[in-house]
């Protein structure tokens, strides 16, 4: 069974490699993962990674030189997904379908014009306002909790909404949560890379009104394998704790709303980002999903559940398709 991954810091990868003078990087370090793992897509975002993001417009130019690059490089094996339709062209061309995606947008400041430079530019599909810091749109989780959107996040928002593009509310602070969710207008809103609060309580994660909010968009949550948010007990650090993830959001809103947000971070280095003052949420070693190669074992844990055959494609890509095939233009 194929399966899309919401959420991926791949191009962080490109850039690491790209520094040390590398080129074709996907192809040498990825690719090899998303074939034993049968991960047939996934939503592929630019970040600014700290210490970077100290000044994150000099950082984005330089991913962008690399993702350029890499999209050169890969174009036979990457499948670029301006509209629903590329889907079902890049499977026919055996490619690895991707998202184009922004975790967090402090280098734009407030010029909401840049949101179409990505989108045209870089085909971007999915946007994130922040990440964890608080920047002119928005605020993530951290930070002000009584911050919400500011003018021109929420100009942001329904800029994104007029492209056609994904609204994605992981890393953002409740209140502008609850912003996102006033200004959806109909379109489908996703935590491409969050877990249920009621199990894990963390400010990544979403609460059970958030969850049924979401829903109610039409939207869907992205399971996330980092040990932190599955549970606050080590020994469920897994692929059977994130399951547990699942049968809770189901119970709530139903089999539509839950999908693949894996974030894998076997490519990043957790003592680089702890002495730049990330939080220790990194935790490799939830055992079962190492990488995209194990994605197909949190399936399987699912499918001795009792999750039918139609429920599990749901969960691993049909989901988020659907989401897709109703923002994309």
């Amino acid at each position: 069974m194929k399966l899309f991954d919401a959420h991926g810091d791949i191009w962080y990868d490109v850039m690491m490699h790209s520094e040390k003078g590398e080129r074709d990087i996907f192809r040498k370090y990825q690719l090899p993962k998303f074939q034993k793992g049968n991960v047939s897509g996934g939503a592929f975002v630019m970040w600014v990674d700290p210490p970077y993001d100290e000044d994150p417009k000099k950082r984005i130019l330089q991913i962008e030189q690399a993702v350029r690059q890499e999209l050169e490089d890969a174009k036979d094996i990457l499948n670029i997904v301006r509209k629903y339709e590329d889907f079902q062209k890049g499977t026919e061309e055996g490619k690895i379908n991707v998202v184009m995606g922004l975790e967090g947008l402090s280098y734009i400041g407030e010029d909401v014009d840049r949101i179409n430079y990505y989108y045209d530019e870089f085909s971007v599909r999915t946007m994130m306002l922040t990440w964890n810091e608080e920047n002119a749109l928005a605020s993530g989780w951290p930070g002000d909790q009584e911050r919400g959107l500011t003018e021109a996040g929420k100009a942001a928002v329904r800029r994104m909404n007029d492209l056609g593009i994904v609204l994605d509310v992981s890393h953002l602070n409740d209140k502008g949560f609850w912003d996102i969710i006033s200004l959806s207008d109909g379109h489908p809103v996703i935590a491409s890379h969050s877990n249920a609060r009621a199990l894990a309580p963390h400010g990544r994660n979403l609460s059970d009104e958030m969850i049924k909010a979401l829903a109610e968009t039409g939207g869907v949550l992205g399971m996330n394998r980092v040990g932190a948010f599955i549970s606050e007990d080590c020994k469920k650090h897994s692929a059977e704790g994130l399951a547990d993830h699942v049968e809770h959001i189901v119970d709530l809103v139903g089999i539509d709303h839950v999908g693949c947000g894996f974030d894998f971070e076997d490519y990043v280095d957790p003592g680089a980002l702890l002495k730049n003052g990330v939080p220790k949420v990194f935790e490799a070693a939830t055992q079962g999903l190492y990488s995209e190669a194990d994605a197909g074992n949190f399936l399987e844990v699912l499918k001795k559940r009792g999750y039918t055959q139609e429920e599990l494609e749901k969960i691993a890509y049909r989901n988020f398709y659907r989401v897709y095939r109703q923002v994309l233009k």
